[in-house]
């Protein structure tokens, strides 16, 4: 089941909002702005990023934490940011020139997750979780939602659709995208909605590996110290066939001038060549492109790459990482081997141009997006997606809205 509640949520004041939040598409969406002269800085850069600075010390977090919390109060009392009085469950909507998409964002229980309810497809890494720990112990503040999947209900979609159409809307954005949001304070439909989420056996940990993790891992230790747990973490639902994964290629910078027969020799055991006219962006599985000094190939896997193998090690990712980048470029590593670029997304094949115009000697390989159907089917097994294999779509700008745990530490008056 899918234990969700409503929230009162911070969110910028509309005045200040293009300022405070930034929504170009993409990965900036999540890595905030520049700061302008004579505008205010971007909340990611306000609420997060001094507590990433290096090196780390603990007199240094001490006081980058202190200062998070300074500029949030600050922020709340000049009224740039906004406190919301009554706890509600939002219908969240980004609208791009090509697809819409619409998901639930509201908490949901780290019991969940303990309890196996919600399942996951990544590893995670040791320091990362700590300092996301260190971070949530420290600030109280979720600035961004986990990203779940879940099969599409029918009472779900209505409650959206009613929700769109008769209730007022938050927009931010631009020409690139718009992001809305309709806050649902209606009690009776907020139950509807936790009714049917409960009924939910099984949800999809999209995005937000590393946060659920170290939430998880705070609330326990929280407990075992009887001090206030923080059991609930934000999170934005959207049903899988709202839920876009996109492609995600990789370019090779190889320490050595890569001679052809010798790539082609190691390719030909494992895949079948043929010559392409023009950039091959594959739209089948078990179909890679390759490009190999300025020119294109189509890479069809041979049947025994992937027969009678297991849910990950099918996917077009795994097979590349199996058959080319470890045994023949020596890349055994995909995750922290600065040889290997990856580009994801729409903008993918510029950035791959760009890459190989910079190194001619590049060897760039592109692949097929994973599909939301093998995502799910690599959690049901138990098992890790290769590293770097999905690039997946929305991208929710920091800040859109912030859950904030430590609520009673601040005299909110909006």
């Amino acid at each position: 089941m899918a234990q969700i509640q409503p929230f009162k949520a911070l969110r910028p004041n509309p005045f200040y909002a293009d300022q405070l939040v930034f929504t170009a598409p993409q990965a900036e969406s999540v890595s905030g702005d520049e700061t302008k002269e004579g505008t205010l800085a971007p909340l990611k850069m306000l609420l997060e990023t001094g507590a990433r600075k290096r090196p780390e010390t603990p007199q240094g977090q001490l006081r980058a934490f202190q200062d998070i919390k300074d500029t949030l109060k600050d922020l709340l009392e000049k009224d740039q940011l906004w406190h919301e009085q009554t706890p509600g469950l939002y219908v969240y909507e980004v609208v791009c020139k090509t697809y819409r998409q619409t998901g639930i964002w509201a908490l949901t229980s780290l019991d969940d997750y303990k309890k196996g309810a919600i399942r996951v497809h990544e590893l995670t890494f040791a320091d990362s979780i700590r300092r996301l720990t260190n971070y949530r112990r420290n600030t109280g503040l979720e600035g961004s939602p986990i990203l779940l999947t879940y099969p599409p209900d029918i009472t779900v979609n209505r409650i959206i659709a009613e929700t769109r159409t008769n209730n007022h809307k938050i927009t931010l954005g631009n020409q690139h995208g718009l992001h809305r949001l309709w806050k649902i304070e209606d009690m009776g439909v907020q139950q509807q909605l936790i009714d049917v989420f409960a009924h939910v056996p099984t949800s999809y940990l999209a995005d937000g590996h590393h946060r659920i993790e170290s939430s998880a891992i705070l609330a326990e230790e929280q407990r075992s110290k009887g001090l206030p747990v923080f059991d609930m973490i934000s999170s934005l639902y959207m049903a899988t066939d709202q839920l876009r994964i996109e492609e995600y290629d990789r370019v090779v910078i190889p320490s050595w001038q890569v001679e052809k027969a010798e790539l082609f020799e190691q390719l030909k055991l494992h895949f079948e060549i043929h010559p392409s006219r023009q950039p091959v962006q594959p739209a089948a599985t078990h179909c890679i492109g390759l490009c190999f000094s300025g020119k294109w190939y189509d890479l069809i896997a041979k049947t025994h790459t992937y027969i009678n193998k297991g849910a990950a090690a099918i996917l077009d990712a795994s097979i590349l990482q199996e058959t080319v980048l470890a045994p023949f470029f020596g890349i055994n590593d995909p995750q922290t081997d600065p040889r290997l670029k990856c580009a994801g997304g729409e903008k993918a094949m510029e950035e791959i141009e760009m890459i190989i115009n910079e190194y001619p000697n590049a060897v760039a390989f592109t692949i097929c997006p994973l599909t939301v159907e093998q995502l799910i089917a690599v959690a049901d097994a138990g098992e890790i997606l290769p590293p770097k294999s999905t690039w997946i779509i929305p991208k929710i700008p920091y800040a859109l809205l912030l859950y904030y745990h430590l609520t009673d530490q601040l005299n909110l008056k909006k």
